[in-house]
């Protein structure tokens, strides 16, 4: 990394995966190796420290060594993990947080290069994608945390959107269009991305041996 940021990685991997039957997207294989494993790679190139957003038995992540943070907001969706995160990440001294779903796979190896300098978000085309996100670490946490605590039944859609904490950074979107010829952020919400995605990790392992 050319930069002199302190950037943190934060997996997303809190979701209940509804459509894909309750099941836990972080262990959907995917050319013989969890999901998760694939974004901890990609993460690992880019970051100085990562840490998992994740509810439920935290020794399931054993494998990879990283600490594992559960929610302490509920009924709030995905920001209650990124808070988590921020804490966390704010608590370690670091500048930047990077979001990535644990669903999607295939980050590019420079994503927070590209995304800097933050507060930033991924798009493609026309495709937003809030979660894949790079967050100045004392300012969202801020944010995040009094957006959090205003919640009300009345406000509760509005308030706890991802793309409401971005308008109140004016985080800029970063569209990677010009930079790969399909969506890098391509997740898995059904059994047929599920089926797509395994088809394009079977493509990048044939490619990475070949290139060997």
């Amino acid at each position: 990394m050319q930069h002199t940021l302190k950037i943190a990685g934060l997996v997303l991997a809190g979701g209940q995966g509804r459509r894909m039957h309750y099941a836990d997207k972080a262990f959907m294989d995917i050319d013989h190796k969890p999901c998760i494993d694939w974004v901890i790679t990609r993460l690992e190139q880019q970051c100085s420290g990562i840490a998992i957003s994740a509810n439920g038995n935290p020794q399931r992540f054993s494998a990879w060594h990283y600490p594992v943070l559960p929610d302490t907001y509920f009924d709030v969706g995905p920001l209650a993990g990124l808070l988590s995160g921020l804490e966390w990440a704010e608590a370690a001294g670091f500048d930047a947080l990077l979001s990535v779903p644990v669903d999607t796979p295939f980050i590019p190896h420079n994503l927070a290069g590209t995304l800097l300098p933050a507060p930033s978000y991924a798009v493609y085309a026309e495709q937003r994608h809030s979660l894949v996100a790079l967050w100045p670490v004392t300012q969202a946490r801020a944010v995040l945390a009094a957006q959090l605590a205003s919640v009300t039944e009345q406000n509760r859609k509005q308030t706890t959107r991802v793309c409401t904490l971005a308008y109140a950074l004016n985080a800029q979107a970063i569209d990677f269009s010009h930079l790969y010829p399909s969506d890098p952020f391509v997740n898995i919400n059904t059994p047929e991305d599920l089926h797509e995605v395994r088809s394009l990790g079977q493509a990048q392992s044939g490619s990475n041996c070949h290139g060997a």
